[in-house]
């Protein structure tokens, strides 16, 4: 994440830290520009927040005030526009600022507040790139040590170099297994109360702690009411969210081989490769498939999503002209198109595509699922919805524009907790009538208006307009 002494060094920024150095290297989380004398209501933290000075109190004791408001909210940094309301920062904010380890950047009056926005919105989304690009190379690299036979020890070192931590694998009982590096086992003996917290919850269930000394990450392994092991990870620096998704990835796996039968163990990871396939991850799921024994079948392929009990969905993986499993309670399958249906209380049905059009193909049967189960029919195909007159033109056409229209919204609900795509989809779905829509919203029907609003901004485009919203209510059809 960007930093104020990494803004700094953007030379067409034109910025200078003025103040709060000991706090420069503090992760910005997204920029906010306030006149307010106090806007800390509208702040979460980890904000670079710009102003002016316009609502700046004139006092040494108002402007300390201030800086400690924001210091107080969890800021990381302050941006002040100069030559506008001040030529230049005023002494006593800096002086608090200081004293606060709270950032200022001096802002030039040729440098606009919306190109700091978009520089730090740049370096955030490089940010989430590079972590999801480690994140699925660490796992696949943790996969495939499972999958080939390397022991656990390997596991877990592969674990720590991919974390760049000591890690270690323990009995239920505390007794060390494995340990990367070696001396890593005199760590884990300051956890004893932790691990006795992990004993009185059902597995898999995981704990956090930090301090001075460092930060530490322990998870009970195994599933339902037997307990089969800890894993407990540490290092000097916090741990990311990333890395904690790559610590779960492997306590899944560690659990997978400490409390299943290789048959069990292996239509766990049978489900797991099937994720992988909808999922778009193809390379990673030929690297669980060869060595499970698994054959894609024949294309053209369709997915199917069922409720209810069924064997087929269940234990018929193994099967060459059905990939199937339940993934987080959901029975899921990908077949030949040519393949009988199985039985299933209710059951959605894909239309017929490539395995690259999985994905699309995926949510294409969870909302034929969920309308089976509306209608209360015993199977629904894609094809008999509205949208289903759409599908032929390839997930690379209709659904990659319908994505990527609906994209900016939720990026917008994504960063700011917005209710954005919720609410044009009831407003679309009351036929833009205000307060119906409200009252399905919980919201006032000013605030819905607000919203719209904000839509169309985004969007660009005009909500009047029926064919605007014809497209908009497709495109949520297909993409929700």
């Amino acid at each position: 994440m960007p930093t104020a002494s990494d803004l700094t060094g953007d030379r067409k920024l034109g910025l200078t830290l003025r103040a709060g150095r000991a706090g420069a290297d503090r992760p910005i989380s997204w920029v906010h520009a306030s006149e307010l004398a106090d806007p800390t209501e509208f702040l979460a933290g980890g904000e670079l927040l710009l102003t002016t000075g316009f609502g700046l109190p004139d006092s040494r004791e108002g402007q300390a005030a201030y800086v400690g408001r924001l210091a107080a909210a969890g800021l990381s940094g302050l941006g002040f526009g100069i030559e506008l309301g001040h030529d230049e920062i005023p002494d006593p904010l800096l002086d608090a600022a200081d004293e606060a380890h709270l950032p200022v950047l001096e802002v030039p009056h040729r440098t606009p507040f919306i190109e700091i926005g978009k520089t730090v919105s740049q370096a955030l989304a490089d940010t989430r790139s590079a972590e999801a690009q480690r994140f699925e190379a660490t796992r696949n690299a943790l996969t495939t040590a499972a999958v080939h036979g390397e022991d656990l020890g390997g596991l877990i070192g592969r674990l720590a170099a991919g974390l760049g931590c000591w890690a270690v694998l323990l009995e239920p009982d505390g007794a060390a297994v494995h340990a990367e590096p070696a001396h890593a086992v005199e760590y884990v003996r300051a956890f004893d109360a932790d691990l006795d917290r992990l004993r009185a919850v059902r597995p898999p269930s995981s704990i956090g702690s930090s301090s001075r000394d460092g930060h530490v990450a322990a998870h009970s392994l195994g599933g339902g009411h037997k307990l089969a092991g800890f894993l407990v990870v540490g290092r000097d620096r916090a741990f990311t969210s990333t890395d904690h998704h790559i610590t779960h990835a492997a306590s899944s796996l560690l659990s997978i081989a400490l409390t299943r039968t290789r048959s069990a163990a292996d239509a766990r990871l049978r489900t797991t490769a099937l994720k992988l396939l909808l999922t778009g991850h193809r390379t990673a799921f030929d690297e669980l498939a060869g060595p499970l024994g698994l054959r894609l079948p024949d294309e053209p392929v369709v997915v199917l999503a069922g409720s209810g009990h069924s064997p087929t969905l269940v234990d018929g993986g193994a099967a060459s002209d059905l990939l199937a499993g339940d993934i987080d309670g959901e029975l899921v399958a990908v077949a030949s198109a040519s393949q009988h249906l199985p039985s299933a209380r209710h059951l959605g049905v894909s239309p017929a595509t490539g395995l690259d059009g999985l994905p699309g193909a995926h949510r294409q049967a969870r909302q034929a699922l969920a309308e089976a189960m509306r209608r209360g029919a015993a199977v629904v195909r894609f094809d008999d919805l509205g949208v289903g007159l759409l599908h032929d033109v390839t997930d690379t056409g209709v659904l990659t524009r319908a994505e990527a229209m609906l994209g900016p919204l939720y990026d917008h609900d994504t960063r700011q907790r917005g209710e954005l795509v919720r609410s044009l989809r009831s407003w679309l779905a009351h036929h833009g009538h205000w307060d119906p829509a409200a009252v399905e919203l919980g919201v006032h029907r000013h605030t819905l208006r607000h919203r719209m609003t904000k839509v169309a901004a985004i969007l660009d485009c005009d909500l009047d307009s029926p064919d605007v919203r014809a497209q908009l209510w497709l495109a949520l059809r297909l993409v929700s």
